[in-house]
């Protein structure tokens, strides 16, 4: 963990300003809030590295600060009142051991105001509080009966009769898998009694905001238990709600509540972190993501459904993290996944079966449902072989991958798409 300067003691009280008074807080213009030095972090004007469609890119009109570990509460409220800041949410993230602050930009901020901020010394970082998406597609209704559209079980070398992963005697049990998502409806028949403890970053009267389908959609590929077949069937679910649906009627979390969330997973005993969102780059998130993985914890994510043209998005494109792309039915790339050389595993990820409202289901396409197959695997692999590293898990399943691009790893599917069995087996690829 980084640490504090070495000058640097927690505050009882708040630190002599030099001259300094907060501004008096004045009624909210109607002209546009002022420019923030793009030098600072917290300035929202910084160009956006990774684009969704036309979906903002971060909060216009909120940010988060970072502070460093060991401030006493006395000293965190001292901050907010020092500097007159409107607080929306506080929390401590013991994976990090510091508070996070999440607020909302005053119309009355002087750049003056901002650096003297930024440059506090109970500062550790002051950032944008960074939009995510959930990364999959349309999906259309399935036609009942069910049998013969889980293709994705004989691509990845186990067959939808269940034979095989049988034989290998893998269903994901005594593993905690954490899908830091829209929330996994507990109604669902596919997936009754799979989710072994929950988590929402939301309030009760949020509820209508809440729609908890791409979550769903995502654990039913990992352990449907009625009506389809999950990868690891017996694998404990934890289930983080981070995403709702904003004004415009999309799926949107930001870098406050999935930290949040991934924070929780982890002090839950979660093995993996199954992400299927896409977003920039996000140093609180990054962070993260780094003491999970040192934790051990497992991070898998989904590289992304903006097209050839788009770079792996984060949280994918973290060294810690796996970075999944999609591919169909004939071990074609997904038309719609983004590509370059963060690309670590292929999965199927079109037309796949999910869970979808109270009792149906439906085909759906996307990273995000390749992502979900890379997490079941791995749910697999730590049941068998509970003692396996970060790093083995990764070479592992890199080394027993159908190679499909050009020989090696390309920026199209990475080391290839994944063959469970042989992973399961320890071999490596022909």
């Amino acid at each position: 963990m980084q640490q504090p300067p070495a000058n640097y003691r927690p505050p009882a009280a708040p630190p002599p300003r030099q001259g300094y008074r907060p501004a008096p807080r004045k009624p909210a213009r109607a002209v546009a809030r002022v420019q923030l030095p793009e030098t600072l972090r917290v300035a929202r004007a910084k160009p956006r590295i990774y684009s969704i469609g036309d979906k903002p890119w971060a909060s216009d009109t909120e940010f988060v600060v970072t502070l460093y570990p060991g401030l006493p509460d006395s000293a965190i409220d001292a901050f907010i009142a020092d500097y007159g800041l409107d607080l929306i949410e506080r929390t401590r993230i013991k994976l990090l051991d510091q508070v996070v602050l999440k607020l909302r930009y005053s119309e009355d901020m002087s750049p003056r105001d901002v650096l003297d901020m930024a440059t506090d010394i109970r500062v550790f970082r002051a950032q944008p509080d960074y939009f995510y998406y959930p990364s999959s597609g349309r999906q259309s209704p399935a036609s009942v009966p069910y049998a013969g559209l889980q293709y994705a079980f004989d691509r990845l070398g186990l067959e939808q009769n269940g034979a095989e992963a049988n034989r290998l005697e893998a269903s994901g049990e005594g593993v905690r898998l954490a899908v830091i998502d829209s929330g996994i409806r507990s109604d669902h028949p596919a997936l009754t009694g799979a989710v072994a403890l929950r988590f929402t970053a939301f309030e009760p009267t949020g509820e209508a905001q809440l729609v908890p389908e791409h979550g769903t959609a995502v654990a039913s590929i990992i352990a449907a238990q009625n009506g389809m077949r999950g990868m690891a069937r017996d694998v404990s679910l934890l289930s983080a709600q981070v995403f709702q649906a904003n004004a415009q009627g999309n799926m949107v979390a930001d870098s406050f509540d999935i930290v949040r969330g991934i924070d929780w997973a982890v002090q839950q005993g979660a093995d993996i972190l199954n992400l299927s969102f896409a977003g920039g780059r996000d140093d609180l998130l990054e962070l993260a993501l780094h003491k999970a993985s040192e934790k051990g914890v497992v991070l898998i994510a989904a590289a992304g459904n903006e097209g050839a043209e788009a770079p792996v998005a984060f949280p994918a494109a973290y060294a810690p993290v796996i970075a999944v792309t999609a591919t169909d039915e004939e071990d074609a790339l997904y038309v719609f996944a983004n590509q370059g050389d963060d690309v670590e595993l292929a999965a199927p990820g079109v037309d796949i079966l999910v869970a979808a409202g109270k009792n149906g289901f439906a085909l759906q396409s996307g990273t995000s449902m390749a992502t979900a197959y890379i997490s079941g695997a791995v749910a697999l692999l730590l049941q068998k072989e509970p003692d396996l590293s970060v790093e083995e898990i990764k070479q592992r399943l890199s080394g027993s991958a159908l190679d499909l691009g050009p020989q090696g790893r390309d920026p199209l599917f990475g080391y290839g798409r994944l063959d469970v069995s042989r992973a399961l087996a320890g071999g490596e690829s022909d």
